[in-house]
């Protein structure tokens, strides 16, 4: 917007494209990392989260309620390959839609600002992925725990909300919220390089999402679910 805002204001006639040049040049000058890095953190990490929530939410829900899943149970497949099987699918689809949004955001950046050093932009995608990987294992769980899609979307993108926000302080602490792999990704993306406690966060962020996966496929199995009906 800022780019284009001298132009803009000089279709509107008179010296409003100086007015323009003026009111760019008072915000400040921002290169190709810093846009990339603000899209990041503020379209995908709000809009992006609670959407991504909103479509996953209702993967196991659906089919809990319309007796579906109890009919799958009663096949020769296990709590663990219908687990594992979700997760991989959703996985996949936010692998895809992820990167098609993040290298669509790069592409308008490079011809606008210019380019940013491959390694910083691959990496921050690989670590904001696994951010996003963690949430689609919570939205995963919670569709097991609860039966209703709006309680879902209240606790998971209310929660993501929360741990973004926590994820703006400092300390060791941070090693405990997937959240920081976000800041991580965009501080990537703008200096080439990670915050403290990245390995840290990055090793129990993966054990949070594998201790997700095992509670989802233990919650499963107690389970008891009845066939054409929404009661458990």
């Amino acid at each position: 917007m800022m780019y284009y805002l001298p132009e803009i204001m000089g279709a509107m006639g008179g010296d409003g494209s100086e007015q323009g040049s003026a009111i760019a040049e008072l915000m400040g000058n921002v290169n190709a990392q810093q846009v990339m890095a603000g899209t990041l953190s503020s379209q995908f990490d709000q809009l992006g989260i609670i959407i991504l929530v909103v479509a996953l939410m209702g993967a196991i829900i659906s089919e809990k309620n319309n007796g579906m899943l109890a009919f799958i149970l009663t096949r020769p497949v296990k709590a663990w390959q219908y687990i594992l099987a979700k997760w991989f699918s959703q996985a996949l689809l936010v692998f895809i839609s992820l990167g098609l949004g993040y290298f669509a955001a790069y592409y308008y950046v490079y011809l606008l600002y210019g380019g940013i050093q491959t390694a910083s932009i691959f990496a921050g995608f690989g670590i904001y992925l696994v951010w996003v990987l963690f949430l689609v294992s919570a939205v995963l769980i919670l569709g097991i725990v609860f039966r209703s899609t709006a309680v879902v979307a209240m606790i998971g993108a209310g929660g993501a909300i929360i741990l973004e926000l926590v994820s703006g302080a400092s300390g060791w602490g941070q090693i405990f919220n997937p959240a920081y792999l976000s800041a991580n990704a965009t501080n990537m993306i703008v200096t080439g390089d990670v915050k403290a406690y990245f390995v840290g966060n990055l090793l129990i962020s993966l054990f949070f999402i594998v201790v997700l996966l095992v509670l989802s496929i233990v919650l499963l199995t107690k389970k008891k679910f009845h066939i054409g009906s929404s009661h458990e």
